[in-house]
């Protein structure tokens, strides 16, 4: 169901061409493949820790040889997030539904507060798993929840997309917009490192089951 593995996380620089005479505008792309390769290429740098395995995606495990399996970004807290709108997208397979003991599952996550996570969340009396995004800025926080029952898709990819639109919060799955949560959070707090995978903790938000192509997008 789940393993261990090895993360490549490269950044890109996408420019957004206006229309007509309009000038053009810039905006920042970070790809996380997590696949197999170097493990962070520039400007992030990361390390894998625990119980991780590489296929087609990235396998985090929970049991294993007994160390949840994450991948630490450590310069994350260069990423700015001051600007809107800020979206986070990241592919997701093998993902079941989170037992009690583990709580949630956080996929991607912003340390040390988690002020911003993708997350797979246990719904209707832990029977099905939902994605879930969450933004806590200076002046506001929303999750919102949502979209297909993962756990009966664990054999195909799945993309969940958090987009903080700077009024709103929207999460979609396969680029269909299944929940939005208006809220007005300001700047993202974002010290880092970011997480792929597990909290660099014990205890609950472990992530069990493959992740890939991880993708930041600001202004």
């Amino acid at each position: 169901m789940t393993g261990r593995g090895v993360a490549v996380v490269v950044a890109a620089i996408a420019t957004i061409a206006g229309t007509g005479a309009a000038a053009a505008s810039a905006a920042t792309t970070y790809v996380c493949p997590l696949t197999i390769g170097a493990v962070c290429d520039g400007p992030l740098s990361g390390s894998v820790h625990g119980d991780v395995v590489t296929g087609d995606g990235y396998g985090f495990n929970l049991s294993g040889n007994g160390a949840a399996g994450y991948v630490q970004v450590d310069n994350s807290g260069t990423i700015p997030m001051g600007k809107f709108p800020i979206s986070f997208s990241v592919e997701v397979k093998g993902v079941g539904v989170p037992s009690s003991s583990v709580g949630d599952y956080d996929v991607v996550r912003g340390t040390p507060a988690g002020n911003w996570k993708i997350e797979v969340v246990a719904k209707n009396n832990r029977t099905t798993a939902r994605a879930a995004c969450f933004f806590k800025g200076v002046s506001g926080k929303a999750t919102a929840a949502g979209g297909p029952d993962l756990n009966t898709r664990q054999g195909q990819w799945t993309t969940i997309t958090c987009t903080n639109t700077g009024s709103a919060v929207e999460l979609r799955v396969d680029g269909v917009l299944v929940k939005r949560v208006a809220v007005t959070t300001g700047t993202i707090p974002n010290p880092g490192p970011m997480l792929l995978g597990a909290k660099n903790t014990v205890g609950g938000d472990q992530f069990s089951g493959y992740a890939r192509n991880i993708r930041i997008d600001i202004p």
